[in-house]
């Protein structure tokens, strides 16, 4: 079979027998040597159809004399087949190409809303964020108003009542002016350790430090501070407490005291003369038999807070919108706030219920540890020692300072030589038998050598001296962060006290790092250079 025909039929004209004379022209130009095509359909006796036709020539004389035409030729019908096939395919690639765009352009339009809604978000967060920062600002610029004033209140009556001291002639006038002048400074100095707290805090320079604590005598310290907050105060103060049968825990004593403390002074501060305060503490079983939670619950009667400000009551420098409040109750607003950055820095809650005119409510609950085998050698631990015939080696290079920590550790009976810089402390040690000071307390900014280098220097001649190594040396310091208390460990100091000193805490400290029988050797000792 050719194109449909079978060649073998009557009607078929083979090669050489017959040539349609619509293909004569054709032929000849492609005798003539041109490649020709059909571009117009050829009616023949076959039917219409395309034809093309190519020069022969003969090459195998090397000659390339033109000898025939080859021609090929295709029916309508296949061409159009072909045409279908071709515009069916391209219709298919055309509609996948389209799919592939359409899909493309989906696409786009997709990522395009996506980047807008996240720009949107972002805008969003930006504003957010701004805000926030210009209510922060707005704040801390309330603040610094704030605190610039309460600063110079107290500072004015300190300067104030001073002068007067010093011109009064009785000696009730000069303890009444006196009295102002202690008030003034305890309340300026509650100022500046709520900044230098907060700061501290937001800074991650407070880490919690649980220790073995008698919860029982934590409780009765706090108490004794509350005896003095409510000084002078005609307030009725109750407390009810259920003792754990298990009075150890591990806590920091310091944080859970600051919140106690803060919790009872703001109850003190806003409750007015004749009013009550309640201390309720509780304990429950915790996670399991080795914890417990401790709750702790202040109630007063005083002037309350409104709802609105109880949700901005934790937040930095809140202070309820009320000009007569602040007035009257000074403060800067960071108390609350470091309260609870406390209590969330020890697992614990906290929550506030309050109603202005009739009081608050403050709950506390904080999730602590019973160590069994720190409890059983803590027991057998004297709480507290007798200092006397102690003999402190103090490094102080302010007088004042220098006096007031001489006269409390002389109260304590212990012995105290000073002083004025950090190369005479080295010198002191240096140039005195063995064991003739007990414990060195250290301050750290001083003239000519800093406490730092001074402590380096004398734990150097432990080579000479074995004392040099083993005698307490601690940091009696203004300064005050993380940082500082590492820097005098790594000094080789063994601890480190921040001022203003608190004689309580300085003597808890001295009592660690003395033997049992040191005080009773100096005190013999002492007895028969009396004789």
């Amino acid at each position: 079979m050719v194109d449909g025909l079978n060649p073998d039929a009557d009607d078929v004209r083979h090669p050489g027998d017959y040539i349609e004379e619509e293909m004569v022209p054709y032929i000849d130009r492609a005798i003539s040597g041109e490649n020709v095509y059909s571009h117009d359909i050829i009616d023949t006796t076959w039917g219409p159809i395309f034809t093309a036709c190519y020069p022969v020539s003969a090459n195998h004389d090397g000659t390339g004399e033109i000898i025939g035409a080859f021609c090929i030729e295709m029916d309508m019908q296949s061409a159009y087949g072909m045409v279908e096939k071709t515009n069916h395919i391209s219709i298919i690639c055309g509609l996948v190409a389209g799919a592939v765009l359409l899909l493309i352009c989906l696409y786009t339009y997709y990522v395009y809303q996506k980047s807008k809604a996240e720009e949107q978000k972002q805008k969003q967060l930006l504003m957010t964020a701004a805000e926030e920062a210009d209510a922060a600002n707005k704040a801390k610029s309330a603040f610094l108003l704030s605190i610039g004033h309460d600063i110079r209140t107290p500072m004015n009556a300190i300067i104030g009542f001073t002068n007067i001291a010093l011109h009064q002639n009785t000696v009730s006038d000069i303890h009444d002016s006196l009295e102002k002048v202690q008030k003034s400074s305890n309340h300026l100095l509650s100022l500046l350790n709520d900044v230098l707290d907060f700061t501290r805090i937001e800074s991650g320079k407070v880490t919690i430090s649980p220790e073995p604590v008698d919860i029982t005598q934590l409780t009765d310290n706090v108490l004794a501070i509350m005896n003095g907050l409510l000084y002078n105060r005609d307030l009725k103060f109750e407390v009810h407490r259920e003792i754990p049968k298990n009075p150890y825990v591990l806590v920091d004593v310091t944080r859970i005291r600051e919140v106690l403390v803060n919790l009872l002074g703001n109850a003190v501060k806003f409750t007015k003369d004749g009013g009550k305060i309640t201390l309720d503490i509780s304990s429950y079983p915790g996670t399991d038999e080795k914890h417990i939670i401790i709750r702790y619950v202040v109630q007063d009667n005083g002037i309350g807070m409104s709802e609105e400000f109880q949700k901005e009551l934790f937040k930095p420098f809140s202070q309820e919108d009320d000009a007569n409040a602040r007035t009257q109750y000074k403060g800067t607003g960071l108390g609350m706030a470091i309260t609870k950055k406390y209590v969330d820095m020890m697992g614990g809650s906290i929550a506030v219920e309050s109603k202005k005119g009739v009081g608050t409510t403050f709950t506390v609950e904080i999730p602590l540890e019973l160590p069994e085998q720190v409890i059983q050698s803590k027991q057998k631990q004297p709480l507290h020692r007798d200092l006397t015939g102690v003999h402190v080696l103090m490094a102080e290079d302010n007088d004042l300072n220098a006096e007031l920590a001489t006269i409390m550790l002389e109260d304590a009976g212990m012995t105290v030589t000073r002083a004025s810089d950090g190369k005479e402390v080295v010198n002191l040690f240096k140039n005195h038998p063995r064991d003739t000071y007990d414990l060195i307390l250290m301050d750290i900014m001083m003239p000519n050598m800093d406490g730092h280098q001074a402590t380096k220097a004398i734990r150097a001649l432990g080579i000479e001296r074995s004392d040099a190594v083993t005698i307490p040396i601690i940091a009696l310091s203004a300064n005050a962060f993380i940082d500082d208390i590492q820097e005098s460990l790594d000094s080789g100091m063994n601890d480190h006290i921040s001022k203003p000193i608190n004689m309580e805490e300085v003597t808890d400290t001295i009592t660690k790092y003395i033997k049992d029988d040191t005080c009773l050797e100096k005190e013999l000792k002492q007895k028969q250079n009396d004789r």
